[in-house]
């Protein structure tokens, strides 16, 4: 059998401290840097793009997914030559913004004791030695300073060295094309269930990083 929420979004909690919605992961990004780009200052001399990738839960091989050959004959195609594509993607930054698992109360034990995503606390930087999540030192680095210019909490995330990694379209994007990338996620309960859960805090805050983040003139690598 396959359900379907037909209940719309809402926020619960005592303090509307959290958002509740069928297909969190990854509507409520995609939501988030829309609004982020509408919302963001034309102070930039740099191009920005917002990507939102279709089949992502599926492999992303696809016409239209990560794996496919959109996102690269768009980017070519506002080039005007090929050595000026090629430079532009030495020069891009790009973050690839999925959910996170946060610490379920009754699973805590699924999480490493000193790795747990917690709902409310902040953007999580996702890390895997094998490059599950294409996060390195330097996009990392960009992310946190992004996040204390706008006085905002992060945290980290490795997965139990003994429990298979999840992966997003950051290794896939960046390995196609090249570019400095940096995996990070909302912390969520029930991801992939039928009914979602993250935090209003961390939606909000992530807002601010992206606007932030669109609005660079250039990057400091």
């Amino acid at each position: 059998m396959s359900f379907y929420d037909t209940q719309g979004a809402a926020t619960i909690g005592l303090n509307d401290e959290f958002i509740t919605s069928a297909r969190l992961d990854n509507l409520l990004s995609c939501f988030v840097g829309l609004e982020s780009l509408i919302h963001s200052a034309d102070q930039s001399t740099a191009s920005t793009v917002l990507v939102c990738s279709d089949h992502e839960e599926v492999g992303s091989q696809t016409a239209v997914g990560a794996q496919g050959p959109m996102l690269q004959s768009i980017l070519e195609r506002i080039s005007e030559t090929p050595d000026q594509y090629r430079r532009a993607m030495t020069r891009t930054v790009m973050i690839s913004t999925d959910n996170a698992h946060g610490i379920h109360p009754n699973y805590a034990d699924k999480h490493d004791g000193n790795h747990g995503p917690i709902l409310n606390h902040g953007t999580v930087i996702k890390i895997n030695a094998n490059q599950r999540y294409a996060t390195n030192d330097e996009t990392a680095a960009l992310f946190r300073c992004l996040c204390q210019q706008e006085n905002v909490e992060c945290q980290h995330f490795t997965v139990r060295t003994d429990i298979g990694c999840g992966s997003t379209i950051g290794p896939i994007t960046a390995s196609e094309l090249g570019i400095k990338t940096l995996d990070i996620g909302l912390p969520t309960f029930g991801m992939h269930s039928i009914r979602e859960t993250c935090g209003t805090k961390d939606a909000c805050e992530l807002s601010l990083i992206l606007k932030r983040f669109y609005e660079l003139a250039a990057f400091p690598f």
